[in-house]
């Protein structure tokens, strides 16, 4: 047996058995969901279907794939899980019994499965917690992967496991996948061929809709409505220095023509990236606005979307250094021109389409960042073509949730009321 399978197994019972005793030394703000963590959740009368997204973004995609399943059965009754307390504060909104997920130990799931009872478990993405499949076996409760989707990292890190886990994957009842790239990752770690499609990205079905004025969404966030607005989202450590130092590069004209918002994408690292703006010579104001050339700074939580909603040209953080990349689609969608780093592994398939059809430019130094900006903060006519030509690729990628449930109906995993 696989060794590192083997330590998993017996590692997960014994802190199953310490967890209930840990409560005291759980932070005061956690405390209220740690119940919850321990498998201790109920929903009488039982649920349809157990949905889990792992954090805020998967949470997301939750509402579409919720509504479609509604319009073929109207009165189900769902029981909808994410990791994090933000997850589950962005759950809660959609007015469905929300919790906190079950921590992946025999005793946690056990008692999930017994106070919710589910008929048939939905999990977005990668969420592969083997206690929960082994539970979901014992109970007789299909698992369906939606919105799946696997990096190379991930398999060579599951195969690890060896052949125990590789059963489980093959047990899965459905992997509906992102992309075809993902398709052939869970087919190499032991997915089915007849139960595997690609069915899309269902956060792509969340996405938001172009503001039908910019000038009013930017008044509405205390902006002036009638300069331009550059949004550098999601920033990350070494990535403001670079920005700040590319846009000092730019004429002054065009700098004092435009106002920038810079929102980093964890507000832990604020003080950080704030100290690498002050080394690129780049003078920054709170969220309430800024003037003489300063980027407003705002690190609050939940408020991307809106400055995305009101930009003209968004950078789209994690990906001038090594992250992996942020999700370009939502600005995209809004209708904004796009500039990326060289680093978007995680956004490979998204970053392909946009860039071929011109929405999307990549630009992997200081020097490539500055003459990106100069062309698009230049030129309104470029901006306006590259923000149709990414509205259009949302577009065409829009449908996921239609597609996943149909395939789940074609599976029979889910059924008209």
């Amino acid at each position: 047996m696989n060794l590192a399978w083997s330590a998993y197994r017996l590692a997960a019972p014994c802190l199953g058995a310490i967890l209930p005793a840990a409560r005291i030394f759980v932070p005061s703000r956690e405390r209220a969901r740690w119940e919850e963590r321990l498998g201790r959740t109920s929903l009488p009368g039982g649920a349809d279907a157990w949905i889990h997204a792992a954090s805020m973004g998967e949470a997301t995609a939750v509402g579409p794939l919720v509504r479609e399943l509604q319009a073929l059965a109207p009165g189900s009754r769902f029981l909808l899980t994410a990791t994090t307390r933000d997850g589950c504060e962005r759950l809660d909104a959609l007015g469905q019994p929300a919790a906190v997920a079950p921590l992946d130990s025999p005793q946690a799931a056990a008692r999930f499965f017994a106070g919710v009872r589910p008929r048939r478990c939905l999990l977005l993405e990668t969420e592969l917690w083997p206690h929960w499949l082994l539970q979901a076996r014992a109970s007789r409760v299909p698992v369906a992967v939606v919105s799946a989707r696997l990096s190379s990292t991930s398999v060579a890190r599951y195969r690890r496991l060896g052949r125990g886990f590789r059963g489980l994957v093959s047990g899965l009842a459905a992997v509906l996948c992102q992309s075809e790239s993902d398709l052939e990752r869970w087919r190499s770690l032991g997915a089915r061929g007849e139960v595997s499609a690609v069915t899309g990205n269902l956060k792509d079905d969340g996405l938001p809709t172009a503001a039908p004025d910019r000038g009013t969404a930017r008044r509405a966030l205390g902006l002036d409505p009638e300069r331009p607005l550059l949004v550098l989202g999601s920033v990350r450590p070494g990535e403001v220095l670079v920005l700040a130092r590319a846009w000092r590069r730019l004429p002054a004209a065009l700098r004092e023509s435009w106002q920038v918002v810079a929102v980093p994408r964890h507000p832990r690292a604020s003080d950080e990236l704030r100290a690498e703006a002050a080394r690129g010579g780049q003078a920054l104001a709170g969220p309430t606005g800024g003037k003489d050339g300063a980027w407003r700074w705002d690190d609050r939580l939940g408020t991307l979307r809106g400055y995305y909603g009101a930009a003209d040209v968004a950078f789209v953080g994690g990906s001038l250094s090594p992250y992996g990349g942020h999700s370009p689609l939502e600005p995209a969608a809004c209708g904004a021109a796009l500039l990326m780093g060289p680093h978007h592994a995680s956004q490979r398939d998204a970053v392909r389409e946009l860039e071929a059809a011109g929405a999307l430019c990549v630009a992997a130094s200081e020097a490539e960042v500055a003459g990106a900006l100069e062309r698009l903060l230049g030129d309104a006519e470029a901006r306006a073509v590259a923000g149709r030509a990414g509205r259009g690729i949302v577009e065409q990628r829009r449908g996921a949730a239609r597609r996943t449930v149909a395939r789940l109906v074609e599976l029979g995993l889910w059924a008209a009321a």
